[in-house]
């Protein structure tokens, strides 16, 4: 991987693209950008980061994505010369396992696609909560987090979601989950009443696996990096 470690803002011009280079449009503290690198880093695929302030975006990066969310990749097709991009985690990881077939991701059995495909798009059952944990200081969110956890520790029935090793759902669930010690100040901490066992072992699990190691955000870093957010006061680029 090669990146642009500072976070471009507005009044920034865009980096050249070059041919045979798949880049990856990102935020260094973003969830939903990790769940790209997590699949860039399963599959081995080499590609450039340029990482983007979301408070200032810069007017290049509306252009080619009205929003202004990350992530997105973009790369020049082989064939045709022509730009192509293409925005949001899911989509984005999907394309990536699907035109990448070595180490597929996702399963083969289309049942067991759609089920895991319920935990990932049900997902803001836990990241609402985490967030309302964060910003009451643990006054709101807790009993509901893990009311909503619940249903990730029955549907877990092996070391991972995915089986015996990490699948699709694993590295679009993980980010949120790799953040939870964010919130063990406001009094929440994952199977701290002995519920989750099975939650707590995957979670283990997942911190020693290789890909979740190369993409990890330190958690001293990840937690001024929140402090600011919590405080409107957005930092992207520490020192």
């Amino acid at each position: 991987m090669t990146s642009i470690p500072k976070h471009l803002k507005s009044g920034s011009e865009c980096p050249p693209l070059k041919e045979k280079q798949l880049r990856l449009y990102s935020m260094h503290f973003c969830p939903y950008a990790q769940r790209t690198k997590l699949v860039l880093a399963a599959k081995n695929i080499p590609y450039e980061e340029i990482n983007i302030n979301l408070v200032e975006k810069p007017e290049w990066y509306l252009a080619k994505n009205a929003p202004g969310q990350v992530p997105s990749l973009e790369w020049i097709d082989n064939n045709t010369k022509e730009i192509r991009f293409i925005p949001e985690s899911l989509i984005v990881s999907d394309f990536l396992d699907e035109t990448n077939p070595e180490n597929r991701l996702q399963p083969n059995d289309q049942y067991v696609k759609a089920q895991h495909r319920v935990l990932i798009e049900r997902s803001s059952n836990i990241t609402t909560p985490f967030y309302k944990i964060l910003r009451s200081g643990g006054k709101e969110g807790c009993e509901d987090l893990n009311k909503n956890l619940k249903t990730y520790e029955d549907a877990l029935n092996n070391t991972y979601f995915g089986g015996s090793k990490p699948a699709m759902v694993d590295y679009m669930l993980w980010p949120w989950f790799e953040r939870f010690p964010l919130l063990n100040d406001a009094g929440f901490q994952l199977n701290g009443d002995g519920k989750l066992p099975k939650l707590a072992a995957w979670t283990k699990a997942m911190e020693a696996n290789e890909n979740v190691q190369k993409v990890k955000v330190p958690l001293e870093l990840m937690k001024k990096f929140m402090n600011g957010y919590l405080q409107g006061k957005v930092e992207y680029d520490f020192e």
